[in-house]
């Protein structure tokens, strides 16, 4: 059986209210903070997905070059070297 009428659905997992940190937008450098490409179209990926909670805070969010982006999403790039990559980051800024 095939399910077209979704008006009575529930989903037990409501999105958060997408905030967007426009400063953090704004702040784009277009650098890869995976492998260090410069100057390249990047984009911003969510370390936590916002259908699992996440936010658009510095903390959650890297910027990373579309060949990255890609094996991010193909399991490749694994949730945990991100999260080291940003770690490394922030002791940079500091």
């Amino acid at each position: 059986m095939i399910v077209t009428d979704l008006s009575n659905s529930f989903n037990p997992y409501p999105k958060n209210k997408r905030v967007k940190n426009q400063k953090l937008i704004n702040d784009k450098k277009h650098d890869c903070e995976y492998c260090g490409k410069k100057n390249c179209w990047t984009n911003t990926h969510h370390i936590k997905s916002k259908g699992s909670g996440g936010d658009d805070t510095e903390d959650n969010l890297i910027e990373l070059c579309g060949a990255c982006h890609r094996k991010v999403h193909d399991g490749i790039i694994i949730r945990g070297e991100l999260l080291k990559k940003i770690k490394n980051r922030r002791k940079r800024k500091c």
